[in-house]
């Protein structure tokens, strides 16, 4: 697994300077190759002048891996690079998935290439069964693969242990 510098900005306020700001966006990255499509909703959206990258807040992400229950996101802001292909997100960040499961965390990546989100920050997950929080993510979406690096701390719901 790579190292994450999820504070670390894909766009800065000066490479947008110049770049248009639209409003009430919606966005959607298709890759069938990749077995990934993704949809963007957000209040308002500043592309750099070159169009390769663009920050956005007050969003909803929703994230489709083929064959594969999807993922939506909330929250404050992000940044997409179109040339890495990675969605950086910060701030109140909520997702709930159509099977049941809740994510909570303050910054996470998204690499649409490898259809993986990361974060070295703290993050909690609930479900139907258990909650767990901890600090550091790894979830591959494409394979429904899950971990968590330091802190973790699981809690199970006392009826499915009956």
């Amino acid at each position: 697994m790579e190292k994450e510098l999820v504070r670390q900005p894909i766009v800065t306020e000066a490479s947008l300077e110049d770049g248009i700001t639209l409003s009430d966006i919606h966005y959607t990255q298709d890759d069938p190759d990749k077995g990934m499509q993704w949809v963007l909703d957000a209040e308002e959206v500043r592309f750099s002048p070159d169009r390769t990258y663009f920050s956005f807040r007050s969003f909803q992400l929703k994230l489709f891996p083929e064959d594969r229950p999807s993922l939506e996101l909330e929250g404050d802001r992000g940044d997409f690079n179109k040339a890495t292909g990675e969605i950086r997100l910060r701030g109140n960040l909520e997702g709930h998935s159509v099977n049941g499961y809740r994510i909570f965390a303050d910054h996470l990546l998204y690499n649409h290439e490898q259809g993986i989100l990361t974060t070295d920050e703290p993050v909690r997950i609930t479900g139907p069964f258990f909650a767990v929080s901890g600090r550091g993510l790894y979830f591959n979406l494409e394979k429904e693969f899950l971990r968590m690096t330091t802190g973790v701390t699981t809690f199970l719901n006392r009826k499915i242990l009956i």
